[in-house]
């Protein structure tokens, strides 16, 4: 949590529309001069608080509650505990947290003020889901983009002590300073407030330096701490710390970052099906199973997959590939786009193939049923001798044989079925066939007799 959602509970105090900065000075603001804090929280504790605050922020609107499947949010938590006692710990322990606010006025202290807004409202578990409450005013500060800083749930700290100073750090990234801070002041940022740390060597090496040196490592965030002694003499009096973000950095990528998490664990759960059991070994070597070897994984299962080598269950091939660490090379992909571009040629190939046949079907079926509607105008010109004769020859034929079969008539019957349609169009056939036989006859004869 940062500065800047007190401050913007602050802004919401003083009844005006704007930002902090530009509040006016009789009311004793001074930023320099204010103290915020997140008090009663472990590691765990300040990522639930995140977690249920990234997904509250994911809706504009103003809820009595909000609801989130519990595997999810145990996803986004990077915890692999199935025990109950311990979530409704670190619940407990969030809702005990507040944001604590002091105001101190240093030329009228009448005017000082001082207060808390608790963290977590009534949360619980119930039915495979994890439901929360979040005060209203609280909401409206998560809610609002221009006075939330969002932290990215990817940023997943060993030390709580990274988490602090991170969280800390986060209103004075633009700004690449933070203000000159007494060493008292910046034990109460850290929480180290007790003799352990009284000697700036012990406080530095136990807390300062592992913090900054995990804040490089885990939020690719250069930190960079400087020293001022108390003057005349070679103690260190205050620290203040210089931020460097990378280049690539935009205000949306942490939200982004988030909204990818939440989709890596919807395909692993919805695409490949994966079971707690599975989904636990993943958070348990999260260091080992990076989202870029995760996602080298469905790669290469969705590859083989589409190769027909997947046998039984995907979800199975992506854990033995996550294991593995087996990955889609550049080659790999060039046999693939080559195997598929011959799949796609040849149902090409076979589509026109196929349209060929279709229209030559239909030609065909033009053709005869010209051929037929002649035939039946030839036979209607015939005297009685020839069609009976004509009928007589085509039930000897064997195209009659199987349509009296088909009909289920005996073939002697058949010309009594001259309406039904398929028996008229072999029949009208039949006697085109006959006629166009007995005309180039005619033809042929009347030519010999002209040789």
């Amino acid at each position: 949590m940062s500065r800047q959602l007190a401050l913007s509970l602050f802004t919401d105090y003083s009844q005006l529309d704007k930002g902090v900065d530009e509040a006016p000075h009789d009311l004793g603001f001074r930023r320099n001069n204010a103290l915020v804090k997140i008090v009663d929280l472990s590691l765990a504790g300040r990522r639930l608080i995140d977690v249920a605050y990234f997904l509250a922020a994911e809706d504009s609107a103003v809820h009595g509650e909000y609801r989130v499947e519990l595997g999810l949010f145990r996803w986004l938590l990077a915890t692999t505990s199935r025990n109950s006692r311990h979530l409704e710990k670190i619940i407990r322990e969030a809702q005990k947290g507040a944001i604590v606010l002091n105001e101190i006025d240093a030329n009228d202290h009448t005017k000082d003020w001082f207060g808390s807004v608790p963290l977590l409202g009534a949360a619980f578990v119930r039915n495979g889901e994890f439901i929360y409450e979040l005060s209203e005013r609280l909401q409206l500060a998560i809610k609002n983009p221009k006075t939330f800083h969002f932290l990215s749930l990817r940023y997943v700290f060993k030390s709580v002590h990274s988490k602090i100073l991170y969280d800390q750090l986060q209103p004075y990234i633009d700004e690449g300073l933070t203000p000159w801070l007494t060493l008292q002041e910046l034990r109460e940022w850290m929480e180290c407030e007790t003799k352990t740390y009284d000697l700036f060597k012990h406080f530095r090496n136990k807390v300062l330096d592992v913090a900054i040196t995990e804040i490089r490592e885990v939020a690719k965030l250069n930190v960079e701490m400087q020293t001022q002694n108390v003057p005349g003499s070679k103690r260190i009096g205050q620290i203040r710390f210089k931020l460097t973000q990378s280049a690539e950095f935009s205000k949306d990528d942490q939200k982004l970052e988030f909204i990818v998490l939440r989709q890596l664990y919807h395909t692993l759960k919805n695409e490949f099906a994966l079971g707690h059991a599975e989904f636990n070994e993943i958070i348990q070597n999260r260091e080992l199973y990076t989202d870029e070897r995760i996602q080298q994984a469905i790669d290469y299962t969705r590859h083989n997959v589409e190769l027909g080598k997947v046998k039984l269950r995907a979800g199975g091939y992506f854990m033995k590939a996550l294991r593995e660490g087996y990955a889609l090379g550049t080659l790999d992909r060039q046999i693939h786009l080559r195997i598929s571009d011959a799949s796609t040629a040849k149902v090409a190939a076979s589509k026109t193939a196929a349209d060929r046949e279709a229209h030559m079907k239909q030609m065909t079926t033009e053709r005869n049923q010209q051929l037929a509607e002649l035939g039946w105008e030839a036979f209607a010109e015939m005297d009685s001798a020839d069609k009976a004769k004509l009928l007589s020859d085509f039930c000897q034929t064997p195209p009659a044989k199987l349509l009296a079969r088909a009909i289920d008539v005996e073939l002697r019957e058949l010309r009594e079925h001259l309406s039904e349609p398929k028996v008229r169009s072999s029949f009208g056939m039949y006697v085109a066939g006959c006629v166009q036989k007995a005309a180039r006859t005619e033809r042929k004869a009347v030519s010999d007799l002209d040789a």
